[in-house]
This record gives structure tokens, C-alpha cells and sequence, in this order.
């Protein structure tokens, strides 16, 4: 069995290979449940528990057993985002500003930066500003271990193999939405992000991309979803480190409405597995 290697309650679990190691790390940051206690929003918290990328924990679950490492965030998006920046801040939402640089992205305007203002774009999230000692508490408790685990990971497969190849987990809405663009359309069952181009090759990417056509799913590349910071802040190609973002159309495997798993689910995590494995056949090769 695979076994946990570290696990940090409410922050981070780290599971490292069952069986012979690949050259593969992949992360889940958007699929944990908890909110520490000193999240107090001033809405339900049912709707904060809607921003999560639901079920991809278990649907990369057999990473693992193809000899990779699968970390996973075990706190909720909402109360702190690790794939963000602790630069993307909207300091708006801090008492008295923030003495540290700050670095406004197209996040922080849709208040969904390091700290979530709004949900669904536009619902507050709380109903006071957050202290300075708050939202450094949230980076030093749950920011920079995720981060740290996951450096500590690449780096020790880059040392054992001269190469890494990381796979960043992440689910999408079925349809599109005005913030998007998108609006009306059904996403592609597949969006694979490189940040056009700058952190994986097309070999890296070609092999997702061409294992999951071949289980009958649509994929694209860069289409909308390119990839943050997560894979920017990792991916070194030059030196044999490369990142990838996969977004999961939830319409392909579950009921987002209910939030249940749907008739679909089996094929959908089948075809994964199939894809992790043509990825450590590539990996290895």
C-alpha cells in the first residue's frame, strides 16, 4: 500500500510511492475540507464550502501506485489559496493595509486572490477586515508548508532521477461563465495548462493530452485555464522540471448541483488512471 509519509492535520498529506518511484509528483491544493477556527465568515458556510475541487483527490488516488508522490492541501480554498502568491493580496481587505509587497493580479480584481473576498464573484465572504496577524498566520500555518512539502518533493525526485514531471490536479464548472468569457458554452471534459508553453514541453503535455483523447474525452490546451502559480513558481524545463495543470470538467463525473458522484465517475477516474500510467510510462522511458 502506499504509505503516508507526512501528514499535518488541517494543513498538508504527502504520500510517496508503492513500489518502484517515477520520476512524477502530483498535487492536489483545492480538495480539503477543513476550515480552521478562526474562519468566520458572514455568510453560510455552505457556500463557502462550494469552492473545492471536488473529488480530485480520489480521482489522481492511484498516483501512487504508479510510483509517484500525491501531495494534497487538507484546508479549504476559500479560507486560504496555495495557488496563489502570498503577493496576490487585495488589500482592501486589511485593516490598516499590508506592509509586505504586493503584486495585484487579474485575481486579486475577481477576489479570488491568496485570501477570497467574494464567492461566485461576487457574494462577501466577510463581514469585517482581516488583521495583519490573521493573514500572516494563514500564510506561515498553511501557505508556506504546502509550498515547502511540495519544493521538498520535486527536488528530491529532480535528485533521485534528473527529472520531475508535476502534475497540478484541479476541477472546472461543466459551463462557462461571464468572468471567463465563456459564458453558456460547455468546457472541454479536458483543459490542459502549460502557461502556453513556458512550463512543460509538448512531448510532457502531448502524453496527457493524446491518453485521454484516446479514452473518448474532448481536450484542450490553454483555454482559459493556463496554469498559476503553482506550476509557474516550479517549472524549470531548461533544467528537466516540468509542471502541467489538468482541470477535470466536473460535468464528467459528477452532480455539481448535489454534490454526489455521478454514473460517470468510474469511466472518469479509469481514464485517468490510464493517463497517469501512460505518464510514467513516458517518465521512466
Amino acid at each position: 500500500m502506499p504509505t503516508v509519509t507526512q501528514d499535518i492535520p488541517q494543513v498538508l498529506r504527502r504520500t510517496d510511492p508503492d513500489g518502484t518511484p517515477a520520476p512524477l509528483v502530483f498535487d492536489s491544493p483545492h480538495t480539503g475540507m477543513a476550515f480552521p477556527d478562526d474562519f468566520d465568515p458572514v455568510i453560510p458556510m455552505e457556500m463557502c464550502e462550494r469552492v473545492s475541487d471536488w473529488f480530485i483527490e480520489d480521482l489522481f488516488g492511484e498516483a501512487p501506485a504508479h510510483g509517484a508522490v500525491f501531495l494534497e492541501a487538507l484546508f479549504r480554498r476559500a479560507y486560504l489559496d496555495p495557488n496563489r502568491d502570498p503577493a496576490d493580496l487585495d488589500v482592501t481587505m486589511i485593516e490598516g493595509g499590508w506592509p509586505d509587497p504586493v503584486e495585484a493580479t487579474e485575481k486579486t480584481a475577481r477576489g479570488a486572490s491568496l485570501i477570497w473576498r467574494v464567492i461566485d464573484g461576487e457574494t462577501p465572504i466577510y463581514g469585517r477586515k482581516l488583521t495583519v496577524g490573521e493573514v500572516r498566520s494563514r500564510i506561515e500555518t498553511y501557505w508556506r508548508p504546502y509550498h515547502a512539502e511540495l519544493k521538498a518533493a520535486l527536488d528530491e525526485v529532480h535528485a533521485l532521477h534528473d527529472r520531475v514531471f508535476h502534475v497540478n490536479c484541479h476541477s472546472m464548472p461543466e459551463w462557462g461563465d461571464a468572468r471567463w468569457g465563456d459564458q453558456g458554452t460547455r468546457r472541454s471534459d479536458f483543459i490542459v495548462g502549460t502557461r502556453d508553453g513556458t512550463t512543460a514541453s509538448d512531448a510532457f503535455t502531448e502524453v496527457v493530452v493524446e491518453s485521454l483523447r484516446a479514452s473518448g474525452y474532448s481536450v484542450t490546451v490553454n483555454d482559459r485555464f493556463k496554469g498559476v502559480e503553482l506550476i509557474r513558481r516550479y517549472a524549470d524545463p531548461a533544467n528537466r522540471r516540468e509542471s502541467l495543470q489538468i482541470e477535470v470538467n466536473r460535468g464528467i463525473y459528477m452532480d455539481e448541483a448535489a454534490i454526489t458522484r455521478s454514473e460517470r465517475y468510474g469511466a472518469t477516474k479509469a481514464a485517468i488512471t490510464r493517463m497517469i500510467q501512460a505518464l510514467r510510462d513516458y517518465a521512466v522511458g
